[in-house]
């Protein structure tokens, strides 16, 4: 038990260094973040249900999730083939389509709720 409780807390650690390198080097995950605060503020101001907020804080982290690992295949990416190739550029498009799929997704929802409190929904 106790080497579970030591691992725990050393990926908390791992973590934790990994939040702050996303933050630190990504100014998307900061946009994204801010979008994402903005974005609570308003779907509780409107009035949606604490399950609609539970929803939307879910699709803000998995986009903040999916940034990261964007992040991490670039950077894997940049290791492994520094120069100009066609294998680096589409592996980092497709991670940018990933977070672009994923932040279209929480918009729609985000709309979604703003349209159904706009209805009396």
């Amino acid at each position: 038990m106790r080497a579970w409780i030591d691992h725990f807390f050393s990926a908390l650690g791992w973590s934790s260094a990994g939040v702050a390198d996303l933050f630190r080097g990504e100014r998307a995950a900061r946009m994204e973040l801010a979008a994402g605060i903005v974005g609570l503020v308003w779907v509780v101001a409107i009035g949606r249900s604490l399950a609609e907020i539970g929803v939307y804080l879910v699709l803000v982290f998995a986009s903040l999730a999916v940034e990261a690992l964007n992040t991490a295949i670039e950077e894997i990416v940049d290791r492994v083939s520094p120069e100009q190739s066609e294998f680096a550029r589409r592996a980092k498009d497709l991670g940018s389509a990933a977070v672009m799929f994923m932040l279209v997704g929480t918009g729609l929802y985000l709309v979604l709720l703003t349209v159904a409190a706009a209805m009396g929904r």
